[in-house]
């Protein structure tokens, strides 16, 4: 199949859609939570319901959603066919045309509003403290079946995305050689990327930049410091893995509750955003809200109840189960340039270095001070001068 032409795009969400989820909002019947003892976790059996309901007391009293559909529209966006799949995405060139092209790809439960506060920044990085030379293309997409992409017929995993998103950015817009960066799912289509379109003298992938540990080599840990890290990771999964195995193997049966209730979803995504972004405050007290404002949490769930997309949304994870998973070939590794930016509250930790080296030929590796899984929203210019001092390390 091939690719068309990209369409201009502008969000206007029809002022009924907005009346009927606020409508189920305020109609919502608060249930039973268990008692929490003072100063303990009032997240550890899952969202804190006196939370939720300062967030749903906001957000049909204050939250406004045309003034974030304005800022969502205030990039330019567009929809392309790409293999019969509606592709979304935001698109911007820098004013240098020898300028490299970056493609960020969000995750789950994130949207491209993940990256709108360092847009600016990678196109005009002399208004941050950088230099004009340094500015990059621009390239956005919303994974498929998320947000403004289109419905799915059926799962689709992050390695058939990542054959998508090379044929978005090589056919369509006409880019022969770009650098993928991706968190949560995007470090997995950035990854697939990097392993299995690598840049050739047809074009392709050159550099891949990563914050968070997705495509692995076939390797066991060694090392002391690696067997530690893998035992780690294995209690991780344990302890935080119950959205992943339902999501993974029966995402339609989650998804009668969670399309019928507004409440429901955004309680399923904020508590995600709680878990995994560093909440330390100046006063070293963790609260959600040292991460993220409730108007960034509720434009990033709108996103998801808007477009309707909850469901396919949860589909990719089965779809990596039906493409067989996130590993590489015994023997083989990522052989173009990596950078890797380690955040600390990360919660899928990166390996020690050694570990990482046998999967990727790294370039550049920082350790951050501050920051989660929610990279650019969490940390925006340090996110972006990392990004860009890769680029610019590629550049030479």
């Amino acid at each position: 199949m091939t690719a068309a032409k990209p369409v201009p795009f502008t969000i206007d969400i029809p002022q009924g859609k907005l009346d009927a989820i606020m409508a189920k909002v305020r109609a919502y019947e608060w249930h039973e939570m268990p008692e929490i003892a003072p100063g303990a976790d009032r997240w550890a059996y899952g969202t804190d319901m006196e939370y939720m309901q300062a967030l749903c007391a906001y957000w049909t009293g204050t939250f406004d959603w045309r003034a974030a559909e304005r800022k969502l529209n205030s990039f330019p966006q567009f929809h392309a066919d790409v293999d019969g799949h509606t592709v979304h995405f935001i698109h911007m060139k820098a004013s240098n045309p020898k300028a490299e092209t970056l493609l960020l790809t969000h995750g789950w439960p994130g949207s491209v509003f993940e990256f709108y506060d360092v847009i600016e920044m990678f196109l005009h990085p002399e208004k941050f403290g950088g230099k004009a030379e340094d500015a990059v293309n621009l390239v956005v997409p919303s994974l498929p079946g998320y947000g403004f992409s289109g419905k799915l017929k059926k799962p689709i995993g992050p390695r058939g995305t990542a054959a998508l998103w090379d044929k978005l950015m090589r056919e369509v817009l006409g880019y022969d050689t770009y650098i993928a960066q991706g968190g949560d799912w995007g470090a997995v289509v950035s990854g697939w990327l990097a392993y299995d379109r690598p840049v050739t003298k047809d074009g392709g992938c050159k550099a891949v930049h990563l914050n968070m540990y997705g495509v692995r080599p076939a390797v066991l840990p060694e090392t002391e410091e690696e067997q530690k890290w893998a035992a780690a990771a294995a209690m991780t999964f344990e302890l935080e893995s119950a959205y992943l195995r339902l999501q993974m193997t029966k995402p339609q049966t989650l998804s009668y509750g969670m399309m019928d209730s507004p409440v429901g979803a955004a309680a399923w995504i904020v508590e995600k955003f709680n878990t995994w972004s560093d909440r330390r405050g100046p006063d070293g007290r963790e609260h959600i809200e040292n991460a993220f404002t409730k108007d960034q949490l509720l434009t990033n769930i709108m996103i998801y109840l808007v477009s309707g997309t909850f469901n396919t949304a949860t589909w990719f994870y089965r779809g990596l189960f039906e493409e067989g998973g996130n590993t590489m070939a015994p023997g083989t590794k990522v052989e173009i340039p990596t950078g890797i930016a380690n955040y600390p509250k990360e919660f899928i930790a990166f390996p020690p270095r050694s570990m990482v080296e046998k999967g990727y030929n790294i370039l550049r590796w920082t350790d951050f001070e501050h920051g989660g899984h929610f990279a650019a929203l969490e940390t925006g210019k340090v996110f972006a001068d990392d990004v860009l001092g890769f680029v610019k390390q590629i550049k030479g």
